[in-house]
């Protein structure tokens, strides 16, 4: 820190030596030693600092002494110092650092307060070369003490009443070993109790009596409720892009309201949900015993995104996909969004716009259009059409929505020798429909869910009243689930189940399986009937189940590793349904939230293949975010 032109001071230098000789240290060149030169010149001093640098050298054993009731493996999973690894080279591994180290003591000591010895103690570290050679050799030294178990566990001051029961999960019970952790879920539990009451300011003190010689801790939970306290203020900040009523009518908590924990821990769940902000927080301000502000504060994120993916199929051959989209149009928090694709057998064109909170109130509103045309073996087919929905969500999770489709179909450039069932199709049918349809969602977020669940039940009445040639009921079932299995890795589950029924159900409004969307380690469309020249021409009835555990390789920069398991087939009006006809596939992969955007590299394995089958390979598609 000092600097040229600058005083000198002698206290400073030393700092700076020792911030020097630390340095080195942290990278593994322990026992560095730096001195430092002052001499006289005409304006001033010249300082010279000497570096002796050490050899870098590695901890080759991390070794901690007296624990008896926690295993080595069980200490040192969750300390910062670790011995040198295989791959020391990429992730720094086995270099010590005496800050690190430091850490580490204040973590066994969580660690052991998380089991019940509240009077264990954590020092060292001893540092010597090891006795093999090869490396250092770093200890630290635990002392255990007494674990405790809850005694009485008493109330006193403002209760009214016993205790509401809380989760079981931090339910706290006489006998139990004492866990400091769930000691502050449970008394948070209890706080919010009375805080959703109104009483903002509500308070658990938490008094411990401990007796080592018997090994229990009696607790007196003290509350100070607090007077009910009203909302005077919300305000919203950090939506440089976002309008204000967008993020206010997440918001479930108004001026004049009573205080509700719940209510803020709704807001921010919510206004999160939105999916274009990177961060979200709720501070509540006291203003006065009996009055809060309520201020939002937001991190605008990228709304917008342009993607573009590859794929090659052997019923589309190679496409080119790109698509434009921008979530919060114009700060309003409405979706536009363009795709186009382009390929040797397929090129699409769509527009899709839909305004979530139809005037801020419960009503959605959309309407799409689409020019497709594809080439297929045997035919061609131009689909052109649109639809609008309208919807109503009569609660934080649940909706019902109402649309209207109509495509019209044209197929031509039929071959003489395709099948009875393509031949029939050449021409033009059109499809006049409308779908009703239920959605129950209650993912923590939209676009990277931690836990929650998504279902939706859809049914689709087709011609009859509503015109067009094509005559069909499709009933559709879909259900996923999220939940964190073991820290960061997070498990999904998806269900889906389709039938439609109709007289002559038209090629192109059946179900199809297969591809990167779908059942993995399958060509696009390749899973389900197919017509006496091995052409897809899909089915009535359809059932999918996707198995996903995802985990974070490189947290930083938001790299995921994805293993998962597929399980669905396809089948036609003259097939019995039955479980020995399931196709299986399973894979891994790799997702990257890139500055490109988000990028899925997946490799999917037919665990059964046919002998006409043959493995797709990898799979991916990447997006850009502006």
């Amino acid at each position: 820190t000092l600097r040229p032109f600058g005083f000198f001071d002698a206290a400073v230098l030393k700092k700076d030596i020792r911030a020097i000789e630390a340095t080195y240290q942290s990278g593994g060149f322990f026992g560095t030693r730096v001195e430092a030169d002052v001499e006289d010149e005409d304006r001033g001093v010249r300082v010279t600092y000497r570096v002796k640098e050490a050899v870098k050298i590695y901890i080759k054993e991390m070794d901690v002494l007296g624990n008896r009731s926690l295993s080595d493996q069980e200490i040192k999973k969750i300390l910062l110092t670790k011995e040198i690894g295989p791959f020391y080279w990429i992730g720094g591994s086995g270099v010590y650092d005496q800050a690190k180290t430091e850490q580490d003591l204040m973590r066994i000591r969580f660690l052991y307060g998380e089991n019940g010895f509240l009077d264990a103690t954590a020092s060292g570290p001893e540092v010597t070369v090891h006795p093999e050679g090869g490396g250092l050799y770093v200890a630290v030294r635990v002392e255990e003490g007494v674990q405790y178990r809850v005694g009485e566990i008493n109330f006193s001051g403002d209760w009214e009443g016993p205790p509401k029961k809380v989760a079981r999960k931090t339910r706290i019970r006489r006998g139990d070993i004492f866990e400091r952790g769930k000691m502050l879920q449970y008394v948070t539990a209890l706080e919010n109790s009375y805080k959703d009451l109104g009483h903002a300011w509500a308070k658990v003190d938490v008094r411990p009596v401990k007796d080592p010689e018997t090994g229990v801790i009696d607790l007196e939970l003290f509350l100070v409720k607090g007077p009910l306290v009203t909302i005077r203020r919300v305000e919203v900040r950090g939506n440089f892009k976002t309008r204000d009523y967008v993020v206010r009518r997440e918001v479930r908590l108004l001026e004049g309201d009573l205080y509700s924990q719940k209510g803020v821990d709704d807001t921010r769940r919510f206004v999160r949900a939105l999916g274009f902000f990177d961060n979200v927080s709720v501070q509540v301000l006291k203003v006065g015993e009996d009055q809060a502000d309520l201020t939002v504060t937001v991190v605008e994120g990228s709304s917008g995104n342009f993607s573009a993916g590859l794929a090659y199929s052997s019923v589309d051959g190679l496409v080119g996909t790109f698509s434009l989209s921008q979530s919060n149009l114009v700060g309003r928090g409405q979706r536009l969004r363009f795709n186009i694709e382009l390929g040797s057998e397929r090129t699409t064109y769509s527009i899709d716009f839909f305004e979530p909170r139809l005037f801020s109130g419960k009503y959605s509103f959309g309407a799409d259009i689409f020019d497709t045309s594809r080439e297929y073996d045997n035919y061609s087919e131009d689909s052109r059409g649109g639809g609008a929905r309208l919807g109503y969500r009569y609660s934080d999770f649940s909706s019902i929505n109402l649309r209207y489709r109509y495509v019209n179909y044209v197929v031509y450039d039929v071959d003489d020798n395709a099948s009875e069932q393509i031949k029939d199709q050449e021409g033009e049918n059109t499809t006049s429909s409308l779908t009703l349809s239920y959605n129950y969602d209650t993912r923590d977020h939209p676009l990277d869910p931690r836990s929650g669940v998504l279902l939706k039940l859809s049914s689709e009445l087709a011609g009859g009243p509503l015109g067009g040639t094509n005559d069909f009921i499709r009933n559709i079932v879909e259900g996923t689930g999220f939940t964190p299995l073991i820290g960061d890795l997070i498990g999904s589950a998806h269900l889906e189940i389709g039938v439609v029924n109709g007289d002559e159900v038209p090629v192109n409004e059946r179900f199809f399986m297969g591809g990167l969307y779908s059942l993995r380690g399958f060509d696009y469309r390749s899973v389900g009937p197919v017509d006496e020249n091995g052409d897809p021409v899909g089915g009535d009835r359809s059932f999918l189940i996707n198995l996903e555990s995802t985990y974070p390789l490189v947290k930083d920069a938001n790299i995921k590793g994805v293993v998962f398991l597929d399980i669905g087939n396809v089948w036609g009006p003259e097939e019995d349904p039955k479980l020995d006809d399931l196709r299986y596939g399973a894979g891994f992969g790799f997702r990257w939230m890139s500055p490109m955007g988000l990028l899925r590299l997946e490799w999917g394995f037919n665990l059964d293949p046919e002998p006409d089958e043959e493995q797709p390979g990898w799979e991916f598609s990447v997006g850009a975010i502006f």
